[in-house]
């Protein structure tokens, strides 16, 4: 009986086959941290996609914010000017008339102040100053009926509270009033009113 003994070298074949089962479990650990670090970036890329979008979608929101917030301030300060206007403008004394003619052509664009001082001051203060004429003007409601950046036209329901030498009862004269402002230098001015 021959006995055979082990060789003091391994064999070749079990060899590479030892070294190929080596690299290949080495392969199958380094595919799943490939696989992982894959995943990780693209969700990186997708935050990163998505704080994007929501910054921009804030950029935007926050722009029309602002812009309905400056309008509404305009409409505001155009409706609050053009009512003081109508008070203005239907409140008088007879005893100050030239003061009161001169208030509301302060208040108003250069082109009307000349057309009221000229052609409406002139008539009205003669016949208030004969009917010792006294008014005052109370606004009811207003309303913006166009707005611009540079041209507003405000309706106005204005009564009218007016006692003379004709009639020292109080007499109540319902008005409606179109007033034409515009934006000069960044100040709004009256442009024009008219009594319908």
């Amino acid at each position: 009986m021959t006995i055979r003994r082990p060789s003091p070298v391994p064999r070749k074949e079990n060899t590479a086959a030892g070294t190929q089962d080596t690299q290949a479990g080495t392969q199958d650990t380094a595919s799943p941290a490939r696989d992982t670090a894959r995943r990780g970036s693209g969700l990186t890329i997708a935050l990163a996609v998505a704080v994007a979008v929501l910054l921009g979608a804030s950029a935007t929101f926050g722009a029309l914010w602002w812009s309905e917030h400056r309008q509404a301030a305009q409409r505001d300060e155009v409706l609050g000017l053009a009512e003081r206007i109508a008070v203005d403008v239907t409140s008088y004394d007879y005893r100050h008339i030239q003061r009161n003619f001169d208030h509301v052509a302060a208040l108003s664009t250069d082109k009307w102040a000349r057309v009221y001082r000229d052609e409406r001051a002139d008539q009205l203060a003669e016949v208030i100053i004969q009917g010792q004429a006294i008014s005052e003007g109370t606004v009811r409601d207003a309303g913006i009926a166009e707005l611009t950046e540079d041209r507003a036209v405000v309706v106005a329901f204005v009564d009218q509270t007016i006692t003379n030498v004709h009639t020292p009862q109080p007499r109540i004269d319902r008005n409606r009033m179109r007033l034409t402002l515009r934006n000069v230098d960044g100040r709004w001015l009256l442009d024009r009113y008219d009594l319908a």
